[in-house]
């Protein structure tokens, strides 16, 4: 919620719903907050009956986030670049160089690297790989259809402003987002910053006064995250309700809502919301996938087998759909048509 925030901190229990929520925002594009996802579930990861498998597991996934993260910043570096910023080209470059496993991207970056003065560049064979678990995955297997960064990307060069911080945390957030965050101003931006360092109880004073001047459905998000995250969740509902009279067709209020709907074990009102989501085309693809699990997590396996079956038409989501697919055949007993699909769609993948 509140843009990448919602899954990372706010509604996690344990080490299963980590993992299933760092499948969903892998699946969604979210790759910072996958990543994350998958590294609060290595450290959870004893509560798993297979804990070797899980951490091979987690490891592949977290390299793929980091691959699809550094192309990002790649793309951002070659725009950089082509605007005359240098020095803030080479940042993305060397936040590329720490984050990437896949030989190709590595190897696109350190290019770049090359092309540009020696003097003040990160050379990969110095930079810190941030967050590494020393797992190769099959880049192939993630989707890449935009995402949200967070400030659980990897650790910024100390000369980057918190001005270009805000950036890189907002500017990959769905539709007309990045710029509706930047328009809040100044004080939101320092609070966007603060709520992501843990200084909650700042943040939430600093969106409470920017409330005060007016409502917007963006600080009604935000607040009722943090005030969920304090431990005070009560209002957390009705405030996400309330943003949605404000603006109906923010896509990260609707994802919130649903979300929550599911941490609370409320799955059945979780279905219509995810499938508004669907029929609006709000974040598609993500709610379809979150719709499949709700379901499979009711135990109307029919249904979720349904949703995810459509899933395997969306290239975005063709492996992770036949990832749950074959878990709910092979709970059915459904051997055949399991292995039909692992053969079709996983084999030889991460």
């Amino acid at each position: 919620m509140g843009g990448p925030m919602f899954f990372n901190k706010f509604f996690k229990k344990n080490y299963k719903q980590l993992r299933e929520t760092g499948d969903a925002h892998l699946a969604a594009g979210r790759f910072a907050d996958a990543r994350l996802s998958y590294q609060e579930a290595l450290e959870a990861v004893t509560t798993a009956t297979d804990p070797e498998s899980e951490r091979n597991y987690l490891a592949s996934r977290i390299s793929q986030s980091g691959n699809r993260l550094a192309e990002m910043n790649i793309t951002e570096a070659e725009a950089a670049i082509r605007g005359g910023d240098v020095k803030k080209g080479q940042d993305h470059v060397s936040l590329a160089l720490g984050l990437a496993d896949d030989v190709t991207i590595r190897e696109k970056a350190e290019m770049l690297l090359r092309q540009q003065p020696e003097e003040g560049v990160v050379k990969s064979h110095d930079h810190k790989r941030s967050g590494h678990h020393g797992s190769h995955g099959c880049s192939s297997c993630s989707s890449s259809h935009g995402g949200g960064g967070s400030d659980f990307t990897p650790d910024l060069p100390e000369h980057m402003q918190s001005e270009e911080q805000f950036q890189l945390l907002i500017h990959t957030l769905p539709g007309n987002l990045p710029k509706r965050y930047e328009a809040l101003g100044e004080k939101f931006a320092k609070a966007y910053l603060l709520a992501h360092s843990d200084d909650l109880k700042s943040a939430l004073a600093l969106y409470k006064e920017l409330l005060s001047l007016g409502e917007n459905d963006i600080l009604l998000c935000e607040i009722a995250l943090l005030e969920y995250r304090l431990g005070i969740p009560g209002r957390c509902e009705s405030l996400l309700l309330r943003a949605l009279t404000l603006d109906d067709g923010n896509p990260l209020v609707h994802l919130s809502l649903a979300q929550l709907y599911i941490d609370t074990r409320r799955f059945s009102e979780s279905v219509p919301v995810l499938a508004g989501m669907m029929e609006r085309e709000i974040l598609h693809d993500q709610a379809m996938l979150m719709l499949g699990d709700v379901y499979a997590m009711m135990g109307r396996a029919d249904e979720a087998i349904e949703t995810y079956t459509r899933g395997l038409q969306l290239p975005a989501l063709k492996k992770v759909s036949a990832e749950r697919l074959v878990q709910v055949l092979t709970a059915q007993n459904r051997t055949e048509e399991a292995a039909y699909l692992f053969k079709t769609y996983l084999k030889g993948c991460c």
